[in-house]
């Protein structure tokens, strides 16, 4: 904030900026929001398998609650099973690496400098909880179309406070008695990256740019509602200002106009405070985040003439508490979308849910119409003489039904007074049409029966054939993997390496990333300059994992046959591939067997020097004869186990 002058409130700047701020966020909840509201409603209804009650189904439920049973309409959530199949082979890919963020020297770096940048990376995503942003992101990206995540630098401190029992002093000197004091201590904490995830009705971007450019907007912001413990805690680290304006303000803050989406959705809500101040419940301040491109002399900001991007928050919108220039190395709007659809051109693309929505709703249609017939048939259908039956006993919709005639239908045939009319279930096809469906929408999104783990019926399949299967479908997914990870994630990785390299300040002991068995070293110091340099993120590149155990028993054949050929095995460590093996197969306390044996020659020098001794069996001088020769001194000094077994036995 040097060289920035705070924006007080009411002031002309105040209003002119807030004014400025508030019509970009209008411009983006015109253009790009609400054109999308309504897909995005329609896919979390669709995700929630729910299907909005009409007027027949209230009148079904009322026959049912008067006992008599009836049909309720059922949303097939088919398109659930799809997403979270394709979800699930999104975070496999994603999130299985280890590290998850790897990366590789752009201009010659050392591999101990991406072994401690990938060491930092790895414990922010740990300790920095950034897992389940992350999850998410993936989750709404195939949902709504568009997943949003952003990120900022944290240093988080903690207020310790507690009652400690001292010793009373005047002038340094004991009293002989105690008192009850309240300590506080501030405790630092996290130091490092965050991320955070964006509800896409509450995400305002620059609607003139496609979001597969999104980076060459002018502005781009967020809605979110925080404590307000919160704002007092940005005031004291110099985030904030205005905050007694905004305390004033609180009563008289409006609503504001949120997007709800589905009614199935339950928001947090966290309205401004609509009545005085409680002690006991300060309430939330809804913010208005914006990062914004602009020559920060026509804003009145400063004296300079070139574009630069600075971050505004308004609270409640009509206190503006904060306008400070970004201040980041990487000059990058820290907000990051991610689509599943390859579309540059538009503006926001089509989540997995909104494209195969008319074919689950054919699927829905053909289960409930089938359903329905069947009740129908189930439902005996008669033609009734009402002068010869009493209509109380054909209207009684209980089992065992006994059918009384009038007196003047004494002595009659019944079946003049009571005809069954033939019905045919004409929605037998249905159930095999549905099949279809399934097939269609298995070819639009490439998730097919293997993929969601269920082999096809219809005989003994080959190995070769579940691999072909599944690998056509991964290939349809491959691809938006590949595209993710170029146009998301890494964006986000550039961003996260080089805003740590920007604040990181300390020296510190992390474990390296991704380590396996035989390696040495398994920490790593890490200061400023060993993470300084240019580093490329090393891309998805959309394929599944290996299954380890798989590769395991690969490993292990392969080292039954090194041991068959010595000229192979001479030129590979043996030792090293067992333990990789080991670790593979998910053995994780391989190191702690491990013997490290020593050559002959530094065994003597060590027993030389009287560093070791050797080990004999018997009495006395060890029950056997001490070698004299060179030979037999290096042999004595060998470790042994149990006399009698072993190579010296």
């Amino acid at each position: 904030m040097a060289g920035v002058k705070k924006i007080r409130y009411g002031t002309p700047a105040h209003r002119r900026v807030l004014d400025a701020v508030l019509a970009r966020r209008k411009l983006s909840r015109d253009e790009f929001v609400s054109k999308r509201a309504g897909s995005w409603k329609q896919a979390e209804e669709q995700f929630l398998a729910y299907l909005p009650t009409t007027e027949n189904d209230a009148l079904r439920k009322l026959e049912r609650k008067g006992g008599k049973p009836q049909y309720t309409t059922i949303e097939i959530p088919y398109s659930y099973a799809v997403m979270m199949t394709a979800h699930t082979y999104l975070t496999t890919v994603f999130l299985a690496r280890n590290p998850i963020f790897q990366y590789t020297g752009r201009h010659g770096e050392s591999a101990d400098k991406v072994r401690s940048i990938e060491a930092v990376m790895d414990y922010q995503n740990q300790v920095g909880e950034m897992l389940v942003p992350q999850y998410i992101w993936l989750y709404d990206a195939l949902k709504y179309g568009v997943g949003v995540m952003g990120s900022y630098w944290a240093e988080e401190t903690s207020i310790i406070s507690r009652i400690e029992e001292r010793p009373k002093t005047m002038f340094g000197i004991p009293l002989g008695e105690t008192e009850k004091v309240h300590v506080r201590e501030t405790v630092r904490g996290y130091t490092g990256n965050k991320l955070f995830n964006i509800r896409p009705a509450n995400f305002f971007p620059d609607p003139r740019i496609p979001l597969s450019d999104f980076q060459k907007g002018e502005f781009a912001g967020r809605d979110v509602d925080v404590s307000w413990n919160t704002i007092v805690k940005g005031f004291d680290s110099g985030a904030y200002f205005n905050i007694d304006a905004l305390s004033r303000m609180r009563v008289s803050g409006k609503a504001h106009d949120r997007e709800e989406g589905s009614p199935q959705m339950n928001l947090p809500e966290a309205e401004p405070t609509l009545a005085p101040a409680d002690i006991k419940d300060m309430g939330y301040v809804h913010l208005h985040e914006m990062v914004i491109e602009l020559i920060p002399k026509d804003w009145g900001l400063s004296s300079g003439t070139s574009p630069e991007k600075w971050a505004f928050t308004v609270a409640n919108e009509v206190v503006l508490i904060s306008a400070q220039p970004l201040g980041f190395y990487h000059n990058k709007f820290p907000f990051f979308p991610i689509e599943p659809e390859l579309n540059g051109y538009s503006q926001v693309n089509r989540g997995m849910l909104e494209i195969i929505k008319p074919l689950n709703d054919v699927m829905t249609w053909l289960v409930n119409s089938h359903f329905f017939n069947v009740r129908k048939v189930m439902n005996d259908q008669f033609v009734v003489d009402p002068s010869m039956i009493e209509m109380s006993d054909i209207l009684d919709p209980g089992p065992g039904r006994m059918l009384r005639l009038k007196p003047t239908a004494y002595g009659m045939d019944v079946r003049t007074a009571v005809t069954q009319l033939a019905v045919t279930d004409v929605t037998q096809g249905h159930i095999r049409d549905v099949q279809l469906i399934a097939d269609i929408i298995q070819r639009v999104t490439g998730v097919n029966d293997n993929i969601m783990g269920m082999i096809a019926s219809g005989g003994r399949k080959t190995a070769t054939e579940v691999r072909s299967s599944s690998t056509f479908g991964i290939n349809r997914l491959k691809t938006t993997a590949e595209y993710i990870s170029a146009q998301g994630y890494s964006k986000l990785a550039s961003v996260l390496i080089q805003t740590t390299q920007q604040n990181y300040k300390m020296e510190q002991v992390f474990r390296v990333a991704g380590k396996l068995a035989g390696e040495a070293a398994p920490w790593v110091d890490v200061d400023p300059e060993s993470i300084a340099g240019f580093y490329d993120f090393i891309p998805v590149d959309g394929t599944m994992p290996i299954d380890k155990l798989a590769l395991a028993n690969t490993w292990k054949e392969l080292l039954l046959a090194i041991q068959k050929m010595p000229q192979i095995a001479q030129r590979y460590d043996l030792a090293k591939i067992f333990a990789y093996t080991a670790e593979l197969a998910g053995l994780k306390n391989i190191e702690q067997f491990r013997i490290d044996i020593k050559p002959d020659a530094v065994l003597q020098d060590a027993a030389q020097r009287g560093n070791a001794i050797p080990l004999t069996g018997g009495g006395g001088n060890g029950g056997g004869s001490t070698p004299t020769d060179e030979v037999g001194a290096a042999r004595a000094a060998q470790p042994r186990q149990v006399e009698g077994l072993g190579p010296l036995s």
